[in-house]
C-alpha cells in the first residue's frame, strides 16, 4: 500500500508508452452503444449490483490542492455504467500516482495519466471508477475494525476506522490479501467500462498500459505484478472484445 490509510489506489504509471492504432471501425460501434446507454443513464447490465457493506462518513478531503477537472465523454459515461454517475473528477498535479481513487466519490488523476493514449486513459479511470462503485473505501473500513478486535473503538466514520492501521504492521498484513481481491476486482471491471464506453480491447487498454515491468512489489503490495494482473484479466478477453464492438448481450 502507498498510503498509511489504505484507502487510496494508485495505479501503476511505469506503462508502456507505444500507441497503438485504433480501428475506426470497432471505435463507431462502440461509441452506437455509448451514446445509447448515456441517453438512458442507467447502469450497466453486466456491472455488479452495488454492495451491501455497511455506509461509512467521509470527510472528503483527500486532496483540497486539486482543481477540478472536466473529464472527456467517455469518462462520465463509465461513471453511469458503474451506477456512480456523481462522480467528481479533479486534477493534482504534483501526484507520482497516475491516478487514485478518494472517498467518498472522487478520482483524482495526474498529468502523466493526460499524456496516455485514450484507451489506456480509460482502463486506468474505469479502474478507479470501478474502486467508487464497489465502495472498496467502505469495504476497507469496516474490514479493519472487525480485523482489529478493537470493540471499543467502533465508528461510522471512515477516517477514523482507518487510523486502527497506523502502527499496526499485523493488521496491515491480515488486510492484503483483501486489498488484492478489490484490485483484481476494479481490473476487470475498468477493462470492461473501457471496453463498452471506448471502444477498447483489452490490447489496447489494459494490456497497453500494464506492459512491461511493474513498479509494485513486496508483501504489503495491493496490486500484483502487472504479468499476473495480466492473467488475471485473460477470462474477460471475449467479453471486453463484444463490448468494444457493441455486440455483448447479457445472459437474462
Amino acid at each position: 500500500m502507498n498510503d498509511a490509510t489504505g484507502f487510496f489506489r494508485a495505479v501503476v504509471h511505469a506503462a508502456s508508452r507505444v500507441l497503438r492504432p485504433h480501428r475506426s471501425q470497432v471505435v463507431g460501434l462502440g461509441v452506437a452503444c455509448l451514446a445509447a446507454t448515456a441517453a438512458h443513464a442507467e447502469p450497466a447490465s453486466w456491472f455488479p449490483d452495488p454492495p451491501t457493506t455497511p455506509h461509512y462518513q467521509w470527510a472528503g478531503t483527500a486532496c483540497a490542492h486539486c482543481v477540478t477537472l472536466t473529464p472527456p465523454a467517455n469518462w462520465r459515461t463509465m461513471a453511469v455504467l458503474a451506477g456512480v454517475p456523481a462522480v467528481r473528477f479533479l486534477l493534482d498535479e504534483h501526484t507520482a500516482d497516475t491516478a487514485f481513487a478518494a472517498p467518498p466519490d472522487v478520482v483524482v488523476v495526474s498529468p502523466a495519466l493526460l499524456a496516455l493514449d485514450r484507451c489506456q486513459q480509460a482502463f486506468v479511470v474505469g479502474h478507479e471508477i470501478a474502486h467508487i462503485a464497489r465502495r472498496h473505501y467502505d469495504e476497507d473500513a469496516h474490514a479493519v475494525q472487525i480485523m482489529s478486535e478493537r470493540r471499543g473503538l467502533w465508528t461510522n466514520r471512515g477516517e477514523q476506522a482507518m487510523q486502527l492501521l497506523d502502527g499496526d504492521m499485523g493488521l496491515a498484513l491480515k488486510l492484503t490479501v483483501h486489498w488484492q481481491h478489490q484490485e483484481r476486482e476494479a481490473d476487470w471491471l475498468g477493462s470492461l467500462l473501457a471496453a463498452q464506453t471506448s471502444g477498447c480491447e483489452l490490447e489496447f487498454a489494459a494490456e497497453s498500459f500494464l506492459h512491461g515491468d511493474s513498479r509494485e512489489g513486496g508483501v504489503l503490495a495491493s496490486h500484483a505484478d502487472n504479468p499476473q494482473r495480466l492473467r488475471d484479466l485473460t477470462p474477460f478477453r471475449a467479453s471486453a472484445r463484444l463490448l468494444a464492438e457493441g455486440l455483448f448481450t447479457p445472459i437474462p
